[in-house]
């Protein structure tokens, strides 16, 4: 087998008068191709991201402008809401109480929230009752395994540390804050 490489062809390729493979024309023109190249595809680039920014600054206008037209909805339903509640409270207040079956009376034992419901949600507080108020029990109730009485404050104890609910004011309270019921004669 014949050696691949000639001799000669050291002479044939780089002797002074070989052809040339290009040079620093070609060189610059190499050079012109590889930026027009990295130009479009920058260009595109950036394209691409205007683009997301013009649709993500859509998206934005468009969901604030969603609130601007929910918000005063939702808020307009909750005042309707809180209109009608407070006209079914006064309509309530208005009628006159009849007389309440009394269970009892007792104290409070340990200071908490009496509520609107028996159940535990910020919403339904009414205010606090202290330890040493005095109470009638008007009604018992169990909810989710826990026991809880409707309860009228009678007498606000003397020492409170804070400001409580007013005496005469009904709610609910857990029978874990009261004491037992002493029955009424």
């Amino acid at each position: 087998m014949p050696a691949k490489i000639d001799p000669n062809d050291w002479d044939r390729l780089f002797a002074p008068d070989a052809p040339r493979r290009g040079g620093p024309l070609q060189v610059l023109v190499n050079l012109l191709i590889m930026g027009v190249v990295l130009g479009i595809l920058a260009y595109g680039v950036l394209i691409v991201v205007e683009r997301r920014a013009q649709q993500t600054a859509t998206n934005i206008a468009y969901a604030t402008s969603q609130a601007a037209t929910v918000i005063p909805q939702q808020t307009a339903t909750a005042l309707a809401q809180t209109s009608t509640a407070v006209a079914q409270t006064a309509t309530a207040a208005a009628q006159p109480a009849g007389p309440k079956e009394v269970l009892g009376t007792g104290t409070v034992v340990r200071g908490g929230n009496l509520r609107k419901e028996p159940r535990l949600a910020t919403e339904t507080i009414l205010g606090l009752i202290w330890p040493g108020d005095e109470i009638q029990f008007l009604e018992p109730r169990e909810v989710n395994g826990q026991f809880w009485y409707r309860i009228r404050v009678t007498r606000a104890a003397p020492d409170r540390p804070g400001t409580g609910v007013a005496d005469g004011t009904e709610g609910w309270a857990s029978a874990t804050l009261l004491s037992s019921v002493t029955p009424t004669p």
